[in-house]
Formats: structure tokens, C-alpha cells, sequence
């Protein structure tokens, strides 16, 4: 069950774990396992007793601690899935990073998104993953690069503790570039909560297709590259820009229509369909480019 917090309490709270977490210099000792403070990007390493020390998860890491990750994303209200334990605990254990309950996964609602089932697997720590762990830093404070290192698993059980639960619920935005090319934004336990239509990268230019985590935003911007034509462009003011794969993001863009492929890669929307997309996702907030089934390659 989540629980719900006033907004200037939940603050308080967040404020006050950010800075618990960036003292300097701790060392805590588990299990005989010392874990070290220190930034979450890096290589996954496990000591030779197979305790965690400073490992740190990142996209095609498999195992039990993947699959522990999972169970406390999804308490926390990070992916659309509940894990039911076989035998319910009183939850006062602390975590166990490599051995998680016994229990079963099933999915909130029926009408998830084909891509992100496809895309599940409790125990690989996939792009699906790698968005639910950018939220949870974007939520408290964290650097938000979607690497679980020793920072964010401290994080996480002290969110798990004082039953700090998502802070909106869990959404992704999903881009079919068919003609008539559309997004729509699906809302775990509500369905589509908003549908427009868009315009995709041009032949020569196509939008990345696959499972994207939105990794940098911008309010407003200038936009510029060499288009598929081979010449520079520049523009000014680009509004509502989220940017989930390379230079490719999804934007508002003025033009005369839309429904069709018109852009250098990027995913284009009217003004006000981009604002509206920019308020209901947010770091780490999967962008869901599927695969044309007539009209575009």
C-alpha cells in the first residue's frame, strides 16, 4: 500500500536522507562486507566471499541481487509489478542483497504495455530497471545516471524504512511512427491518459526504435546539428525537450500538421501536447519507440 505524504514533510524527509548520504568519508561494516562511500558509476565488481563491497549494477547485470533490486523498486512503487511474499514478514530484517524473500511477481493491470512485459525479467537489470532506479535518484536527490552502486542501495533501504513511496505513479510514453505517427502516454493502473499525434525522425534520419529512459531534460533550449540534408540548423526556444537517446528527444515543435515523418530523429509535438507529456513524465520515465507496422520504414 502507498502511503501519502504532505508535500512539505515528504521534503523534509528527502532533504534530510540527501544529506545522510553525502557524508563523506563512511565506512559501514555488514555481514564482515565494509561498503565504502563513493560515487555509483563504475564496474560491477563482488568480493571473493561474494558480498557486495562497492559493486555497482548497471543495464545486462543478471543474478539475486538484480532480483532483490526489483522487490524494493517495486515496494517503493517504481515499477508497475507487485512481488507477494510466500511468507509475509514484519519487514524490521534488514536487506539482504543476495538472498530476497521467497514469493511471485504479478503485474498491476492487464493492459501494460507489450514492450515493458517483453522487457521483464525479475532477475536482469534492463532498461526497465536502469528508468526505475533514475527515479528513484531523481526523487532523492541522487545524481541520476541509473547505476546502482553502494549510495543508492543505502538510499533505498532507508526509503524502504521510512516507507518513502514514489512520488507520482509509474508512466511511460510510447511512440507508434505508423501513419498516422502518435504518442500516447500509458498510466499504470489508468490506461492511455493522453494521446497525440507526432512526427518521427525523416528516412534519413529515423528515431531510434526500442525501450529509451529519458536521461536529460530541458524546460526550453536551442536545438541545433547537421540535418539529413547534410545542413546545419540551428533552433532557438525549443520547449518541453526530453531527451531519451543520444541527440534524439522528445520536444514541442510548431509545424502545419503532423502525423507524419518531418524531423532529424527527434519525436515532434505540437506546443501543448509537449507540455502536457513533459508533466506527466520526468527522469527516467521510459519512451517506448515501436516498430512501424505500414507506411514507414
Amino acid at each position: 500500500m502507498k502511503r501519502a505524504f504532505a508535500t512539505g514533510a515528504r521534503t523534509f524527509v528527502i532533504g534530510a536522507m540527501a544529506a545522510l548520504l553525502n557524508i563523506g568519508a563512511q565506512v559501514r561494516c555488514c555481514a564482515g562486507v565494509a561498503i565504502q562511500d563513493m560515487s555509483d558509476r563504475g564496474n560491477s565488481t563482488k568480493t571473493a566471499a561474494g558480498g557486495l563491497d562497492s559493486s555497482v549494477w548497471t543495464v545486462g547485470d543478471a543474478g539475486e541481487p538484480i532480483r532483490v533490486l526489483h522487490v524494493l523498486l517495486s515496494e517503493l512503487g517504481y515499477l508497475p509489478l507487485s512481488y507477494h511474499l510466500a511468507v509475509p514478514t514484519d519487514g524490521l530484517y534488514a536487506v539482504d542483497w543476495t538472498c530476497g524473500p521467497v514469493g511471485y511477481w504479478t503485474w498491476h493491470t492487464s493492459d501494460a504495455p507489450s514492450e515493458l512485459i517483453g522487457l521483464w525479467n525479475p532477475e536482469k537489470y534492463t532498461e526497465m530497471t536502469k528508468g526505475a532506479v533514475m527515479r528513484f535518484e531523481a526523487d532523492h536527490g541522487l545524481r541520476v545516471d541509473g547505476y546502482t552502486g553502494p549510495r543508492v542501495r543505502r538510499a533505498l533501504e532507508l526509503a524502504a524504512a521510512l516507507h518513502l513511496t514514489a512520488g507520482q505513479p509509474y508512466r511511460s510514453v510510447i511512440v507508434d511512427p505508423s501513419i498516422p505517427q502518435r504518442l500516447w502516454v500509458w498510466e499504470d493502473g489508468r490506461g492511455v491518459v493522453f494521446r497525440s499525434l507526432c512526427s518521427t525522425g525523416v528516412p534519413a534520419a529515423p528515431t531510434q526504435p526500442g525501450v529509451h529512459a529519458i536521461f536529460l531534460r530541458s524546460r526550453e533550449q536551442t536545438m541545433q546539428g547537421i540535418g539529413p540534408s547534410g545542413r546545419p540548423y540551428r533552433v532557438e526556444h525549443v520547449p518541453y525537450v526530453s531527451f531519451f537517446y543520444g541527440e534524439q528527444a522528445v520536444h514541442g515543435f510548431r509545424r502545419p500538421t503532423y502525423g507524419i515523418p518531418q524531423s532529424a530523429g527527434c519525436v515532434e509535438l505540437p506546443i501543448s501536447a509537449a507540455q502536457r507529456v513533459w508533466q506527466l513524465s520526468d527522469y527516467g520515465t521510459l519512451v517506448i519507440i515501436s516498430r512501424p507496422t505500414n507506411g514507414t520504414k
